[in-house]
Order: C-alpha cells, then sequence, then structure tokens
C-alpha cells in the first residue's frame, strides 16, 4: 500500500509558475519504506514535508494519503530541527501526554503507554525530567516518543540531527536504526543534508529546482561514479574507503559489512 502519493502537484506562493517551488510533482511512498529527501536548501524538500502534514495545500495536483484523498495526517507525525521547538510539557511525561490527552485517551490508558514508548527511546529515566536539563540529542528522542505515543503509521524527520552535537545525533541515529528493526511498517521520511544519514534509507530521492532527478537505493547512488558526480553528492566514508581499496586491488565491495572488509584488509597486510 502506498501511504504517500503526489500526482503532478505543484505549490508556490506567487501565481507565476515560473517561480514554483513545486514543478508536476509525482511519486510515491509504500507503506514501511524508508526514505531520504536531499538536495540543495530551496529546492522543495521541507515544502514536500509540510504538504505531507497538510500545513501547506498544493497549488494543483493531487495528494493521497494510505490511497485516499482525505486528510490522514493524523497518521503522520513530524521531528522538527530544532528540538527545543517541540517540547510543549513542562516535565518529559507532560509532553508525550499532551498528544495523548488530544486524542482523548483516558488518563489510566495514558501511564503504559508513556512508559512504553520512554523504553523504545531510552529514556525511561527521564520521565519526570524538565527540558532545562535534557541535551539537544534527549529531547529529540522525547519528541519521537511523542509521535510512537501516538501510534502513527509515517514519521517524518526535517533534518532532526543538523543542531545536534555528534553524541545527540548518534543516539538519534541509533533510535531511528532501532524502530526500523522493531516496527517493519512503521514509513519513515528523512529530511537531510548529511550522506551518512541517507544509509539508514532504503530509497534517496534527489530533488532540484522542485522536481526528482534520482530515485533510486543509496548503494545504486553511492557505487557510481557517473551519479555521484552529475548530482554533485558526497559520498558517505564508508564509499569512499571501498572505492579506495578497491583501486589498490583489495577484493572490496561496497555492499560488504566493515567487519567484512577489515577482514579483508588484514588478510592481505604487507
Amino acid at each position: 500500500m502506498n501511504v504517500i502519493e503526489f500526482n503532478d502537484v505543484c505549490f508556490g506562493y506567487d501565481k507565476d509558475e515560473k517561480k514554483n517551488i513545486l514543478n508536476h510533482l509525482s511519486f510515491s511512498i509504500a507503506q514501511g519504506q524508508s526514505v531520504s529527501l536531499i538536495g540543495k536548501n530551496g529546492c522543495g524538500k521541507s515544502t514536500i514535508a509540510k504538504l505531507i502534514v497538510g500545513l501547506l495545500k498544493p497549488t494543483s495536483g493531487k495528494i493521497k494519503l494510505f490511497e485516499e484523498e482525505k486528510n490522514f495526517n493524523k497518521r503522520i507525525g513530524y521531528v522538527f530541527q530544532n528540538p527545543d521547538n517541540q517540547f510543549i510539557g513542562n516535565t518529559v511525561k507532560d509532553d508525550i501526554a499532551f498528544g495523548l490527552e488530544n486524542r482523548k485517551i483516558p488518563q489510566k490508558e495514558m501511564d503504559p503507554i508513556i512508559d512504553n514508548v520512554l523504553v523504545q527511546v531510552s529514556m525511561e529515566n527521564f520521565k519526570n525530567y524538565e527540558p532545562s536539563n535534557l541535551s539537544g540529542g534527549q529531547k529529540q528522542r522525547v519528541a519521537i516518543a511523542s509521535n510512537l505515543a501516538l501510534g502513527l503509521d509515517v514519521i517524518i524527520f526535517d533534518e532532526s540531527t543538523s543542531m545536534l552535537d555528534p553524541k545527540g545525533r548518534h543516539e538519534v541515529l541509533e533510535i531511528i536504526k532501532k524502530l526500523k528493526k522493531e516496527n517493519p511498517l512503521l514509513t519513515i521520511v528523512q529530511i537531510t543534508h548529511d550522506m551518512e544519514e541517507t544509509l539508514l534509507s532504503n530509497r534517496i530521492l534527489i530533488l532540484d529546482k522542485g522536481t526528482i532527478r534520482f530515485d533510486g537505493s543509496p548503494n545504486f547512488l553511492f557505487s557510481n561514479d557517473k551519479y555521484v558526480e552529475m548530482f554533485n553528492v558526497e559520498r558517505p566514508f564508508k564509499y569512499e574507503l571501498v572505492s579506495s581499496l578497491k583501486k589498490l586491488g583489495f577484493a572490496v565491495n561496497f555492499e560488504d559489512s566493515y567487519d567484512k572488509i577489515r577482514s579483508e584488509i588484514n588478510a592481505n597486510r604487507g
């Protein structure tokens, strides 16, 4: 089932079509996929996310969510770039409870839900902490927990690690990995400039001037010199490493794990 489908979608703030942010955009995302949206600033990545959650309406074209032209954005969550912009409650518990209260979940049912999602994001020991006592990475993990508490089908991460230090970024990315492993039907859309983060996805969409110029797997993109140069993308470290080793004659491939690459290096050392 397609959970997101854009059909010939255009969007612009000006009546002049030449100034459109999105131009006749068509694509679909199936349930359980993990997709990275990449491209230069202003190419339309965040506009797509806002259209999906209903913050914007298309100038023309149609958007289907869960294969219907209805407002299903209550099944779609959003983790913003700035962790301070989405913390609503006075404590971690209050923040997660806010969304549940809006869904009119009875109080006696809230506590087990809150406890469960905090375990999922490894924040169970911070339930009564105030936001001022949390790091940026911890706040983002609470934001993810707030989304999980609502039983959402899609979570959009909009540059959600860009304002974090390396430790916080690592924490959030590990949570995303864990979520995909434990929730295979959860659909994840990542908007990012970091090519390392795209390796968490099984599909990459490259946007340029409001249109999709590439749609394929990370491995297909980063292992292909032609596309790397054409789209001016920076290869993740692993792909740079494998590319260099292949030139030196090592029998390694882009799909190999780091353990396998390390074994090949050790076997041929000297």
